[in-house]
């Protein structure tokens, strides 16, 4: 890393940026500000991680050696990797920072500079393989403590499969340190090459990050994205999730039972998503991924003589791509014909601004959010919806018994309509009048109805009490007594709450981000 063109394209950014109150999502949380580390490309453009760019307002960019900041904005923004791509904002803005980028890589002669030095103004280079064990890498960005660009030099301390950013990925462990401001700045080898992305430290205990180890996105899963990115020009390809759960086949209690003889080595599967009807079934004992063996604890080889747990294979392909299993069957080998890999959602989504938003109901008092909230709240939630929250995202989507979402009730506004109701919070909301809901958008429409019902009526029997009929809204909660409403003093209720909190809508519900492509 000691060419001036390699430093060139590494970049400082700066971020203002603006997130969502999850528990009042009809707020924001006030402005703040963070750094990070992106470099150039080829194509003209920026890698960063996701996170660096997260719910961002304003992006900018300041070169290595430039006292000049460009404005950025997000390309490409995929959390299923923590990969980000930028691009320059504005026509001029982009002319000038790329000629900034090159302008002191003029020869003293005044001639351009070779074409070997020339390549790096167009962005750094990738290595084609993965870095050996113990193999140096330099860590180039703009860590805290400092305003200047920051070199640090590690080795190569292990290659796993592991999970980070809300779902499991390959990553590279190494010895140097990582610390806030790195994330996003390349990792190169000795040949200058970038070999992966700084973007995580692991710590032991909440707040307490262990010392001189970091992690890589290995430049294999760079390319995948950037494959992803250059695939549609509109929309951004969700990785496929791993299609079914296994179990080791190491015990020889299980071995026996479900009849798998010594020769054969793999694992079990225990669960699989319906996408793989036909391919793969409950049962099965999974021997092979194409060309790949995998061992009874799960692992394949990755090279030489190190091993990683076989998901890696799945996790890196692309969206449709194909793939043949081999599993052993009532007592046979099977290969099975080609499978198409797909994204699998979840029904407790994963990433805000992606998969799910900041949606909610007001419902007479009651605060309504989807269940996707749990994953930034979990304190304070208590230990029943953690159980159920854990069990339904072990679900594959053909067993959410006919629903599309999951609703929690978070709190109660103090009102006289729900005067008594002393209860806990954070329970899953599973009826409305004994009408199962879908999801929150359901369970607005079903309230809808009964305000224009209750409407309706009093437009019939106008002012006179007497010629009213009570009508009551019923939410059932799971672990809880049931909530009971009359609809009318619910109505009442809430436009009073509305108007005391200073909410601008009862209900939020956006639709499914075109963006992205699962």
């Amino acid at each position: 890393m000691s060419s001036v063109i390699g430093k060139r394209c590494v970049c400082r950014v700066e971020v203002s940026r603006v997130e969502w109150n999850f528990l009042h999502p009809w707020q924001r949380t006030p402005q703040s500000k963070s750094t990070g580390t992106a470099f150039v490309i080829e194509g003209k453009k920026l890698l960063t991680n996701a996170h660096v760019v997260r719910s961002a307002t304003d992006i900018r960019i300041r070169p290595h050696g430039s006292t000049r900041r460009y404005p950025a904005e997000v390309l490409y923004f995929g959390p299923d990797f923590d990969l980000a791509l930028l691009k320059i904002k504005g026509e001029q803005e982009e002319i000038d920072f790329f000629a900034e980028n090159g302008k002191d890589h003029i020869c003293s002669s005044g001639k351009e500079p070779d074409a070997k030095r020339k390549k790096f103004l167009h962005g750094l280079q990738f290595a084609t393989d993965l870095p050996a064990l113990h193999e140096s890498v330099h860590v180039v960005g703009f860590p805290t403590g400092g305003n200047t660009i920051c070199v640090t030099e590690g080795v190569v301390s292990r290659i796993d499969f592991l999970g980070f950013s809300k779902s499991l990925m390959l990553t590279i462990q190494i010895d140097a340190a990582i610390n806030p401001g790195n994330s996003g700045g390349p990792a190169l080898n000795s040949e200058g090459l970038v070999t992966g992305v700084a973007f995580s430290t692991k710590s032991h205990k909440k707040n307490q990050p262990l010392s001189n180890i970091g992690y890589l996105i290995p430049i294999d899963i760079v390319k995948n994205f950037l494959g992803r990115c250059q695939e549609n020009p509109s929309t951004y390809a969700l990785s496929p999730i791993i299609p079914y759960r296994f179990h080791s086949l190491e015990n020889k209690s299980l071995r026996l039972a479900h009849a798998v003889p010594d020769t054969v080595e793999g694992v079990l599967l225990t669960s699989v998503c319906d996408s793989m009807k036909g391919f793969l079934a409950k049962g099965d004992v999974l021997t092979g991924i194409d060309d790949r063996k995998v061992s009874n604890d799960g692992q394949v080889q990755l090279r030489g003589d190190e091993t990683i747990q076989h998901g890696y294979l799945l996790r890196g392909k692309f969206l449709d791509e194909q793939v043949r299993f081999s599993v052993f069957r009532n007592g046979e080998h099977v290969i099975s014909s080609p499978a198409v890999l797909r994204y699998i959602p979840t029904i407790c989504p994963r990433w805000e601004s992606v998969d799910y938003f900041p949606d909610y109901l007001i419902l007479g008092t009651v605060v309504l959010l989807p269940m996707s909230t749990y994953l930034q709240c979990q304190k304070g939630c208590g230990t029943r919806l953690s159980a159920s929250t854990t069990n339904w995202c072990q679900k594959w989507p053909h067993e959410w018994e006919g629903k599309e979402g999951l609703v929690v009730l978070t709190e109660m506004f103090s009102h006289e309509v729900c005067f008594g109701y002393n209860r806990p919070y954070w329970r899953f909301v599973e009826t409305y009048n004994d009408i199962p809901i879908k999801c929150l958008a359901h369970l607005r429409d079903l309230w809808e109805e009964s305000m224009e019902q209750a409407k309706e009526s009093d437009d019939r029997n106008g002012d006179s009490n007497s010629a009213k009929t009570f009508s009551f809204v019923r939410l059932g909660l799971e672990h809880s007594d049931d909530i009971v409403f009359e609809v009318r003093a619910a109505i009442q209720a809430q436009a009073d709450i509305l108007k005391q909190q200073h909410i601008p809508c009862p209900s939020n519900i956006t639709q499914s981000n075109p963006r992205y492509k699962s």
